[in-house]
């Protein structure tokens, strides 16, 4: 198991467990690229997990948008499943501080729904991208 978190150590974090492939590789993309995860969040007074299915692709299409805002720390990386189960948008002020947004469903289109905002740094954001990549590392797309 892989994970990426957003936040600090307990409180304030928000956490994608990567628990693997839905299915063995069969040769269809959409089937062969959805992944077990678990989702927990940590946000004020609430805190609470729910389990999910996430497309390899939009971890990867928030990499690259996470590697951009860590470069330069202004502009914004999204990252929205095809489920609406988690979307999290990180916008930096240039000068180090990252506002995520998040909002999250615990089940697909019909669950309750959680919206949240957690204040990050720099630091934050240069772990969570690492373990970004550690994730894609294990579970890249399948073509």
């Amino acid at each position: 198991m892989k994970s990426v978190a957003f936040g600090g150590q307990e409180h304030e974090r928000v956490e994608i467990s990567v628990h693997g492939y839905e299915r063995p590789p069969r040769g269809e993309y959409f089937d062969d690229n959805w992944l077990r995860v678990g989702v927990s969040i940590h946000a004020g007074a609430f805190s609470g997990g729910f389990g999910a299915a996430f497309l390899t692709a939009e971890l990867e299409s928030f990499h690259e948008q996470l590697s951009s805002l860590h470069e330069t720390l202004k502009g914004e990386a999204r990252f929205q499943t095809l489920e609406e189960q988690l979307s999290l948008v990180l916008k930096g002020n240039g000068l180090g501080h990252i506002e995520l947004a998040g909002e999250a469903l615990d089940q697909p289109g019909i669950g309750s729904r959680l919206c949240f905002t957690i204040s990050l740094d720099q630091s934050h954001l240069r772990s969570s991208l690492e373990s970004l990549r550690a994730v894609l590392a294990t579970f890249p797309v399948r073509t």
